[in-house]
Parts: structure tokens; C-alpha cells; sequence
């Protein structure tokens, strides 16, 4: 096992610099759904480990480049560190950027539904989302 695949979750976020900024994005996105907090945890835990693996394989993938030939991991660490400097000029949406979409009542009931229907919502969490909705907010 390489020292990528060593350490807690968290270890390997940081290590890996821009996945840790995925993931917080990521867990940002959960949070805001209408589920449980068991749920929300749960889908964080997984979307940390499967940021943290696609991470350390593009890591594996750019060593193994380096190694096959310098040129390729050349280019791989200039687009990465081009990356790291102009992520932060994009970090907080412009003024410019469009509002989201609304979806319409209908299409919110739908999706809630399919959840439910889905085993992600239990009855009182679909009952108290479907209320939300309903209620306009």
C-alpha cells in the first residue's frame, strides 16, 4: 500500500489539495437536501472516499506519466498548478452569473416523490418535505 493510501479521510483530502475543496462543495450539496442527518452523513462519508480515490488515481495516473516519459508529467503539473491559481478567481459566483432555475411545484413533488419511493425518505421526512413544498418554501 503506497503512503496515498495510508491515513484517515480526512488526511488524504488534504493531502490531495483541490479534492478537499470538492468535497466540501460536495458535502455543501447534501446538506441542503430534504434528508436525514443519518442520510446526509452517510452520502458525505461515501462522496469523501470516492473524491479521495479519483484524487489518488489521477495522483497514480501522473506518476505513472512521469515515469513513461517527463514530458507528460510536464504538462500534467503546469495544468495543475494553473489550476490552483485560478480556482480562487472563481471560488465565489459573480455578480453576473445567472440565477439558479426555480422548478415549479409539480417538478418538486415529483422528485420528492421518487425519493420516497426510492428508500432515500423515510414517511416523516417525505410528509415534512412535501409540507415545505406545498407551503412555498
Amino acid at each position: 500500500m503506497s503512503t496515498e493510501d495510508t491515513g484517515s479521510l480526512d488526511d488524504r483530502l488534504h493531502r490531495l489539495g483541490i479534492a478537499y475543496d470538492v468535497q466540501r462543495i460536495v458535502a455543501t450539496g447534501i446538506g441542503m437536501l430534504p434528508l436525514s442527518e443519518t442520510t446526509k452523513e452517510s452520502l458525505t462519508s461515501r462522496s469523501a472516499t470516492a473524491v479521495v480515490v479519483v484524487g489518488e488515481t489521477g495522483v497514480a495516473l501522473v506518476k505513472g506519466a512521469a515515469e513513461a516519459g517527463r514530458g507528460a508529467a510536464t504538462a500534467a503539473k503546469d495544468g495543475a498548478e494553473t489550476f490552483q491559481r485560478t480556482r480562487h478567481a472563481h471560488a465565489s459566483p459573480s455578480a453576473d452569473a445567472p440565477a439558479p432555475p426555480v422548478e415549479d411545484v409539480t417538478t418538486r413533488l415529483e422528485r420528492l416523490s421518487a425519493l420516497h419511493r426510492d428508500g432515500h425518505l423515510d414517511d416523516a421526512e417525505y410528509a415534512a418535505a412535501k409540507a415545505k413544498v406545498l407551503a412555498g418554501s
